[in-house]
């Protein structure tokens, strides 16, 4: 399910709001300078790869790209993998280096072909943070030098187009602010939101 909560800063439970349309959730980002679609989904075909990704959704990418001057695009997946004894261990640290506010030196945009991530975006100053767990079908663009964390979910299991400016535009400058910790994975935000 796509949700968007906007909890206060505090990181208390209670949402000031709570939507799952997604006309609403792209007009309250968009009104802030996020940017939130959806694309139709094209079928992955079984053990796909990078290029499967790339090729299903190029038409949608280069359109994307043209619109919003961002050119480079890769393709960002993870599934769990019992034959590696260390994914576990990768997958967590992963998940807990991202899971700490940072920002990018451009805009950051994500569309996601299979399975879903969580992002914490302090849109509108200190007082709030938009949680959007993005699904299959999303694209989420978080505005260059916006504060935001990533959640990609305990065991993440995910494939998504990542589109910004240029190959060194990824490099994230972390902020220092605890201010993640305070604020529930998205597990936790789903559970109470259904």
């Amino acid at each position: 399910m796509t949700l968007l909560q906007v909890l206060p800063s505090t990181g208390e439970a209670e949402p000031l709001l709570s939507t799952q349309d997604p006309d609403r959730i792209a007009a309250l980002l968009g009104a802030h300078g996020a940017r939130f679609e959806r694309w139709p989904l094209k079928e992955l075909p079984a053990g796909f790869g990078d290029d499967d990704v790339l090729g299903l959704y190029r038409a949608e990418a280069d359109r994307f790209s043209a619109e919003t001057g961002l050119g480079h695009v890769e393709v960002v997946r993870m599934a769990p993998d019992d034959s590696d004894p260390r994914w576990a261990a990768e997958a967590r640290a992963s998940r807990d280096r991202y899971f700490n506010e940072h920002t990018h030196g451009s805009d950051e945009v994500w569309f996601f072909a299979r399975g879903r991530c969580g992002f914490y975006l302090r849109l509108a100053g200190d007082d709030t943070v938009h949680v959007l767990v993005a699904e299959a079908g999303d694209l989420v663009c978080t505005p260059s030098g916006v504060r935001h964390w990533f959640d990609m979910g305990q065991t993440p299991d995910f494939a998504a187009l990542h589109v910004y400016a240029a190959e060194t535009d990824w490099d994230e400058a972390f902020t220092g602010d605890p201010i993640a910790s305070r604020f529930p994975h998205m597990e936790a935000l789903l559970a109470t939101a259904r």
